[in-house]
């Protein structure tokens, strides 16, 4: 039960999926306001692959607090909302503005590999045909 297999199943997973993972450059550190805390991204910029990881240092204990993202680097419209794919949990959020709120669970949640999505479709992209 308390097996890792599944976790690093969908950690390795997440690195097959996307080239960001798959090289060493493209690599940022980003602001949170909990040293316990560690956020960093890697853009592959040929497929324009972002993907975040927010990370609990502490092994014992929940942390929380707010990371901040340079938006404007990040290639981020900061007037539209932009979805983040955890790739490990498969969970959707939308985010908005360059600082969000996050909380880990070393018991659950150590860490979210997120896949940055910049562009949300609304229904006014959708194409009406006569």
């Amino acid at each position: 039960p308390d097996s890792l297999r599944d976790f690093i199943t969908r950690v390795n997973r997440a690195r097959r999926e996307n080239p960001a993972l798959q090289q060493h450059r493209g690599l940022r550190f980003h602001d949170t306001d909990n040293e316990m805390l560690l956020c960093y991204s890697k853009t592959d910029e040929t497929s324009d692959n972002t993907v975040l990881t927010v990370v609990n240092l502490d092994p014992h204990y929940t942390q929380s607090g707010w990371i901040h993202l340079p938006l404007e680097e990040l290639q981020i419209d900061a007037r539209r909302p932009f979805q983040m794919h955890d790739l490990i949990s498969d969970a959707r959020f939308f985010w908005s503005g360059p600082r969000n709120y996050i909380e880990l669970d070393p018991r659950s949640t150590p860490g979210h590999i997120f896949r940055l999505r910049r562009r949300l479709r609304t229904e006014r992209d959708f194409d009406y045909f006569m």
